[in-house]
């Protein structure tokens, strides 16, 4: 980060110290905004510990939910509840799609909201209860309803409980970009964040499997034990009101000092006002287009896959719970070893390594891997090179899951880089503070890619006939069983090239084509 107090300005991009986060030496897209010295002093400060803990402890809330939305919703109203894939993967596409349209109203009213909390804690506090309220619901379906009425319940559970959540993630994502101009300290954060992700992986796992779903006599496949989704749903609910509550009082301190020195341009929240703006982000800005598309097909391919986790592990490959969280540990722990990455990134050899390299690139080497170890076991396994099931298929499982895990946990780290670099560079060219409505896009992107990954998983599962009524999913044929496992290789592969095409269009900002003008 390079401070100018002669001037008054931030050279938001640096000055060729950062991590490959920036527009590098002399070149300063930051608005000139006459801020003193010692409002720049603050704004490109160190973050505090306790602000820092509190932030990545928010990135626990998503995780926990995402992570439990992915493996057992549409399990449970397929496998358990009897509704058909079809259905049910159009309700949680439906939910995910209202959510993704509001992400950027949401960001944009927290970009413009005056309260006594400030632009981003009200919205945060308010989300809490609602959120564990609604995911709850997921799994308490009124008695007697069947089909079609469990998929309108499904739906407006699940559209409750994404709307609701977007009113803490939006305005949480933003402070990334807030809490510090500086490059190195945005790195930790991300680092941090990821920390803490890993953390509740590791955590909602071994209590899913471990407590709730953990195999019995009578339900040697503890996932398919219906008595069980009820007290998970209230257990998980109770952590997302813990960890909101926690993360917004943490950070709100460190908030209130960046919002004196760095007070928000009056605007007015207005949707006429924001259509031209949501249309030149699209349209006219080259790079988070290209970011936008290459996380809506990545997300996609793993959305998909991850909704696919019980089948594929249990029927697919023939693994008992135990084995299945083992399998999900080793995703788990290739991400840990991220840490030591980021924080490998951080120091000076590490920072002037990922500079020669260049986040973008680095973010298209490690896309083409994680697809591909994603789907590698089972295109070995389709074409018979590989017959192991059960114990003798987790090591090689375990290893592909892992070294999966790592790579997609860096593109995790250099995209909130990149994501940071995308907003200062928005601002840079239009004079307009945008960052919650930026990260609102993205989620966007996020959200629609996992409606769209669910959707796919409950299409595949109708299309092959997979046994939907309850226990009957172990009488699925081979011929059904590998039908699922090249459904899931060619989703991930035409994915993941997708994603790629897509990324290739994103430059560097400090190219000169990353400087041209929006074209309204």
């Amino acid at each position: 980060m390079a401070v100018d107090a002669s001037r008054g300005t931030i050279d938001a991009h640096g000055a060729g110290d950062g991590v490959g986060v920036g527009a590098g030496p002399g070149v300063d897209t930051a608005p000139r905004t006459g801020r003193s010295a010692a409002d720049i002093a603050v704004l490109s400060g160190r973050v505090p510990w306790l602000a820092r803990l509190a932030y990545s402890l928010g990135n626990a809330c998503e995780t926990i939910l995402g992570r439990s939305f992915e493996l057992f919703v549409l399990f449970y109203y397929t496998q358990i509840k009897g509704v058909p894939g079809t259905v049910a993967g159009l309700a949680i596409l439906v939910a995910m799609l209202v959510d993704a349209l509001i992400d950027p109203l949401v960001g944009s009213y927290s970009d413009s909201l005056k309260s006594r909390f400030g632009r981003r804690h009200a919205l945060m506090y308010a989300a809490a209860l609602p959120s564990a309220l609604f995911f709850v619901l997921l799994f308490a379906p009124p008695a007697g309803l069947g089909g079609a009425a469990l998929g309108m319940w499904l739906a407006f559970a699940a559209i409750g409980l994404r709307v609701s959540i977007t009113f803490f993630h939006i305005p949480w994502s933003a402070q990334v970009a807030e809490l510090s101009t500086d490059a190195h300290e945005r790195l930790t954060l991300a680092v941090w964040r990821n920390l803490f992700a890993v953390a509740a992986q590791f955590g909602i796992v071994a209590v899913a499997f471990d407590v709730f779903f953990r195999a019995t006599p009578e339900y040697p496949r503890g996932q398919e034990n219906p008595a069980a989704y009820l007290p998970f749903a209230v257990t998980v609910g109770v952590a997302m009101i813990l960890i909101i509550v926690l993360s917004a009082l943490g950070t709100r301190a460190r908030m209130k000092e960046v919002e004196a020195a760095q007070p928000a341009a009056p605007q007015r929240f207005s949707l006429g006002a924001l259509l031209p703006a949501w249309r030149d982000m699209i349209f006219g800005f080259a790079n988070f287009r290209a970011f936008f598309f290459a996380a809506l097909f990545l997300l996609t391919a793993a959305a998909m896959f991850n909704a696919m986790t019980l089948w594929l592990g249990s029927y697919y490959w023939g693994l008992d719970p135990d084995q299945i969280k083992k399998w999900q540990f080793a995703f788990i722990l290739g991400a840990l070893l991220t840490m030591i990455a980021g924080f490998a990134m951080s120091v000076p050899a590490g920072r002037d390594w990922v500079k020669r390299m260049s986040p973008a690139t680095l973010m298209r080497w490690c896309i083409a891997a994680g697809v591909v170890l994603w789907a590698g076991p089972m295109l070995l396994r389709e074409l018979g090179l590989f017959e192991g099931r059960g114990a003798a298929a987790l090591p090689l499982l375990q290893w592909t899951n892992g070294l999966a895990g790592f790579t997609l946990g860096v593109v995790q780290i250099v995209s909130a880089l990149i994501s940071a670099e995308t907003a200062e560079e928005y601002e840079g060219r239009t004079g307009l503070k945008a960052t919650a409505m930026l990260f609102g896009f993205v989620f966007l992107s996020m959200k629609t890619a996992s409606g769209l990954g669910k959707m796919l998983a409950g299409v595949t599962l109708d299309a092959i006939a997979f046994p939907t009524a309850q226990g009957a999913a172990a009488s699925a044929t081979p011929a059904q069983l590998s039908a699922l496992g090249w459904a899931c290789t060619l989703v991930l592969l035409v994915l993941g090239a997708l994603a790629l095409g897509a990324f290739a269009a994103y430059r560097s900002a400090s190219r000169p084509a990353a400087l041209e003008p929006v074209k309204s």
